[in-house]
């Protein structure tokens, strides 16, 4: 088993007066899943000496599939949180962005593939990811999950390509029946 922590750097601009894991919470999450795994960090911010040994060392380009068989991801990065999600792995955010993203809060509330931790209440993580580590076939609920979500989405890459190829009366199809979309499922 494997674990990915996900550092944010949290400094553009909408970013600005936002919190994520800082050192003291990183440190609580290794001691959680030391004994259960190996931990990696992949991070935007510089990492304190500390954390070096858990520095993921790897293509940027591979960082998709290191996660799809991750077995939780714990991170302060929305995107990251909602890709860990749509792959199927247990997705554990802890920011201050908590319940202000439509997209993050369906996929939490509508299919249970993430959640979301303010930095408020930090015993709270720690509780969601010990309950993660005691749960049985987790990977396997979360695949249910994704499946599930999955099969209410369109598939958006076909949507576009026959958009795209029909261009411009795709517009008007879809101003005149919107529910086309569902024809790419």
């Amino acid at each position: 088993p494997y674990y990915i922590i996900r550092f944010a750097k949290l400094s553009a601009h909408h970013d600005s007066g936002m919190k994520g894991i800082d050192n003291e919470i990183a440190n609580q999450i290794i001691q959680i899943l030391k004994p259960h795994g190996n931990i990696y960090i992949t991070s935007e911010r510089a990492l304190g000496p500390q954390f070096e040994p858990y520095r993921m060392h790897i293509d940027p380009i591979d960082m998709h599939h290191v996660m799809a068989f991750a077995d939780i991801y714990i991170g302060d990065s929305q995107t990251m949180a909602a890709e860990a999600a749509v792959l199927g792995t247990p997705s554990l955010r802890f920011n201050d962005f908590v319940g202000k993203l439509g997209y993050l809060n369906e996929l939490e509330d509508k299919y249970g593939l993430t959640y979301g931790i303010k930095t408020s209440e930090p015993e709270k993580l720690f509780k969601k990811i010990n309950e993660f580590l005691k749960t049985s076939n987790l990977k396997q609920e979360w695949q249910l999950r994704r499946e599930k979500l999955l099969s209410e989405k369109i598939d958006v890459t076909a949507f576009m390509v026959w958009f795209i190829e029909n261009y411009p009366n795709s517009v008007q199809v879809m101003k005149e029946n919107p529910e086309y979309q569902w024809n790419f499922k």
